[in-house]
């Protein structure tokens, strides 16, 4: 009822909107339009505000770390038949978006797939790459093995999971698949398939391709990520994959029935005030302290030469984590990963606060070596 009073307010204050006026997208990236293969970097993405004008650098996109995107304002994109775009990630590995105040066209090949297992020894000391807004597959070194980076990341033999274990069919927030395991003397986990959201204010024709599945492996392969558009009309005989166990959604009054998709998916009406990002008062939970220690408000997880933070110690450490908009009566979960070692999820127990704000503290005992945390909440 809230969304519907303000659009109400809206259209008799403003008059009526057509769709293409409701994209917030201000075309300063300019348009794109490869005539080759190209590899976008989204490390060259500077920090700022995702809505602000960026003609100072155009072509290289804005990353909001509040919303966790590297975020395109294109006027128009273009990617002809026979020409492949795919993307190295950001350090956050933060999913991309279009916002497009013209036409996208897609005759050749979008990828946002995540990496395939490595296949030497020395490769699979690093965990496998996701596409970007995916989560990484395990490792395999000296120490041991690793279980996949992600909410859906396996242990063991199979495929990551995403659809069918978090996330939600609005793909709000954009988040992608996560990672397969390592094994040893069966290879290197794959990582997980990307998340992109295109929005164009014109039309979005793809009669090639525009992939976002999980890498592969021996053990299984990493879980398809997400794709959603938002546009009036959607056409085009290519197709749109994010296999397995990817999400996909597509927003239009208009769809084209030759446009093949996987996993199937049906248009849904799209809104006169399209929503891009979660709302405000939407519920977050965060890692706030670990021993004591206020953890960064936007990690990166390198777990090659660096960390976000540095623990020695070795007995029980306590991990503060701090929910927003979320009951008291919910489930807030904290995993720990080795990168050459198990996960699991350990139990938070409610410390203090309320519904706008709380804390919970789990008890973790590190081990030597990276270690990743990734908390959850869960609303009963």
């Amino acid at each position: 009822m809230k969304q519907i009073a303000v659009i109400s307010a809206l259209l008799l204050h403003c008059g009526i909107q057509t769709f293409s006026q409701t994209i917030p997208g201000d075309g300063s990236d300019g348009p794109f339009n490869p005539t080759g293969d190209i590899t976008v970097d989204l490390s060259l993405a500077a920090d700022g505000a995702w809505n602000a004008n960026n003609a100072a650098a155009a072509g290289k996109g804005v990353y909001d770390p509040s919303r966790w995107a590297v975020v395109f304002k294109y006027s128009s994109v273009n990617i002809p038949e026979g020409v492949k775009v795919s993307f190295v990630n950001h350090p956050t590995h933060a999913p991309v978006v279009w916002l497009v105040s013209g036409n996208i066209t897609i005759a050749g090949t979008l990828s946002i797939e995540g990496h395939s297992a490595a296949g030497d020894a020395i490769g699979r000391l690093t965990p496998s790459e996701p596409g970007p807004g995916g989560f990484r597959g395990g490792a395999i070194g000296p120490a041991g093995w690793g279980h996949a980076h992600g909410p859906g990341g396996t242990g063991g033999f199979g495929h990551g999971q995403y659809q069918s274990l978090y996330g939600n069919p609005q793909i709000i927030p954009l988040i992608g698949g996560s990672g397969s395991a390592g094994l040893p003397n069966t290879g290197w986990g794959a990582g997980g398939g990307g998340a992109i959201l295109m929005a164009a204010a014109g039309e979005v024709a793809i009669s090639g391709s525009v992939i976002a599945n999980g890498g592969q492996s021996p053990n299984g392969n990493g879980s398809g990520g997400a794709v959603r558009i938002i546009a009036q009309t959607v056409s085009g005989n290519g197709q749109i994959s994010a296999l397995p166990d990817g999400r996909l959604r597509i927003e239009t009054s208009a769809l084209s029935p030759t446009l093949r998709t996987a996993p199937e998916t049906v248009a849904v009406s799209p809104a006169l005030l399209p929503i891009i990002w979660p709302a405000d008062d939407a519920p977050t939970v965060r890692v706030s302290t670990v021993d004591g220690i206020a953890a960064p408000s936007d990690p990166k997880a390198d777990l090659v030469s660096s960390s976000d933070m540095r623990i020695e110690k070795n007995s029980v450490v306590q991990v503060i984590l701090e929910t927003r908009n979320f009951p008291m009566s919910g489930v807030v979960e904290l995993r720990s990963l080795q990168k050459y070692g198990p996960a699991g999820w350990v139990a938070a127990t409610f410390v203090d606060g309320n519904f706008a704000a709380s804390r919970w503290v789990a008890n973790i005992t590190f081990v030597p070596g990276f270690t990743t945390l990734q908390a959850r909440a869960t609303a009963p």
